[in-house]
């Protein structure tokens, strides 16, 4: 990530108040999306892994049916779960962390750590590596 906007700039739309002595907002879910959408700025998109790992997304981006993976990515792509670049999972951290996932390795119905991330892990809000 190379910009994170600042605090106050993603707290404008939101309407805050105290309730039973704790703070909550309130915003519809096209505000919501909207401030999602200004924290992905910042986030890099490898066009050329993208147009690859998302071959609809490439030819889209190929015909000019979308300007760029960048554009998909921050306006679609993240929302559907897509990656904006290759994340390399660390297999022995990933298999320790997650032994369910080491157990369907065993069994041999997975292929890798890395396919099971890239198919469902980072849908289901894994990490590949410590963080």
């Amino acid at each position: 990530m190379k910009y994170l906007p600042p605090f106050d700039l993603i707290k404008r739309p939101l309407d805050i108040k105290a309730v039973d002595g704790s703070l909550r907002i309130t915003l519809s879910y096209d505000e919501f999306v909207n401030i999602l959408r200004m924290m992905l700025q910042g986030v890099e998109v490898d066009e050329a892994w993208y147009k690859t790992a998302y071959p609809d997304i490439g030819q889209a981006i190929d015909e000019g049916r979308v300007p760029s993976a960048r554009h998909h990515f921050l306006n679609d792509g993240w929302l559907e779960g897509r990656l904006p670049f290759a994340m390399n999972v660390e297999e022995d951290w990933y298999l320790k962390q997650y032994p369910d996932v080491a157990d369907f390795l065993r069994r041999g119905l997975l292929t890798s750590a890395q396919g099971h991330f890239d198919e469902d892990g980072y849908k289901e809000g894994r990490l590949p590596y410590a963080v």
